[in-house]
């Protein structure tokens, strides 16, 4: 049985695959100079000169781990499950102890912060467990894949027997942790409410004897503009950069129709340059439709069983399906606004209560 449970956080992560990555370049560099200095030979006074460079060879490897040593502060939480503490450490020294039955719940939180990369700037997404305890939000552990921290959290909610309280507000015991998502509790705004949509989404509802669908005629008209003039724009970037290298591109063409390795190059170059926009027409002509019956739901035609997942949440235009190993991201960006995917998540989740037996009109009362 384990006596601890411990995470270190996020950037303390990073910085370990960044020592594996130093150290790996470092040992094949080390092992390409070593197979290069035994073919070669060396005169007695050669040896002086080889240990000062050696001597400056270490010190250049050296120097990364030593920046990193001291401009990182790694962080460690640790839950020692015979005390029933919960210890937290900044670069190994003790910074607070809390005990497990001061507690009262946990959530789930995140921000983002911007880093410069080579291109410009990445944006990154750090989830959090908050343990909330008097008022005060504590950070427990962070991830920068939810999936991950979902799995953890829920660890710790059934190892401490403390509730988790959902972005929605309801509060889960730790037994209904595992629950398949027909057999959650769905909070009392969700179902009381009646769901519209905006009239630019163009959703529509349709029933049959099995299903419920949700149709979509969402139609991005501008993003398929600039898609166009992006496809074309590359197409013959490809066509000219690369044609001109071998001598296939128009500028090189003596007659009409061109040989045939010209034709074929200016079809190749062509169709690979109009990908963004044909995929762009593939995913506003396919069917956008999500349906849901008794036992499963269905996403763009592929169908998710109930009893498989345990959760749809929101993430940014995302719906995603979770359960304690996967996270299944579905995207909304062709099928409505920005404004409406809370909306068709609420629309979902109360179509998934009403088809699997559940009554609005009794939901109030439990």
């Amino acid at each position: 049985m384990e006596k601890q449970l411990r995470w270190n956080d996020h950037k303390s992560k990073n910085i370990k695959f960044v020592r594996i990555i130093l150290i790996a370049a470092e040992l094949i560099t080390l092992s390409v100079l070593a197979i290069v200095f035994s073919m070669t030979e060396f005169q007695e006074e050669d040896f002086v000169t080889f240990g000062i460079v050696g001597i400056f060879m270490l010190i250049f490897f050296a120097l990364p781990h030593v920046i990193l040593y001291f401009t990182v502060r790694p962080k460690e939480t640790v839950f020692d499950l015979e005390t029933k503490t919960i210890h937290w450490f900044d670069q190994k020294k003790e910074i607070r102890t809390l005990p497990f039955g001061n507690i009262e719940y946990v959530s789930y939180s995140e921000y983002s912060y911007t880093v410069k990369t080579k291109n410009g700037t990445r944006t990154v997404t750090v989830y959090t467990l908050l343990g909330h305890v008097g008022g005060e939000s504590i950070p427990f552990i962070e991830d920068t894949n939810f999936s991950k921290l979902r799995f953890d959290g829920e660890i710790i909610c059934k190892k401490l027997q403390i509730p988790l309280k959902t972005n929605d507000g309801t509060i889960l015991q730790p037994g209904d942790l595992d629950l398949p998502i027909h057999k959650r509790k769905i909070p009392n705004h969700i179902l009381e409410t009646e769901i519209h949509f905006s009239k630019d989404s163009q959703l529509t509802i349709q029933k049959t004897n099995e299903w419920i669908t949700l149709k979509s005629d969402y139609n991005l008209r501008i993003i398929h503009l600039v898609l166009f003039f992006v496809s074309v724009a590359l197409s013959l970037i490809i066509h000219f950069a690369f044609g001109d290298l071998f001598g296939f591109s128009i500028a090189h063409w003596e007659s009409i129709p061109p040989s045939l390795s010209q034709t074929i190059f200016f079809v190749v170059s062509f169709a690979v340059g109009f990908f963004p926009y044909l995929y762009g027409l593939y995913l506003q002509n396919r069917s956008r439709e999500i349906s849901i019956s008794k036992t499963s739901l269905r996403f763009f035609g592929i169908q998710y069983k109930f009893s498989d997942w345990e959760d749809l949440l929101q993430i940014g235009n995302h719906l995603c399906l979770v359960n304690d190993e996967h996270l299944k991201r579905i995207s909304l960006f062709y099928f409505c606004t920005n404004e409406d995917v809370a909306n068709v998540r609420s629309w979902i989740l109360k179509a998934i209560f009403e088809n699997t037996g559940g009554d609005v009109s009794l939901s109030r009362f439990e």
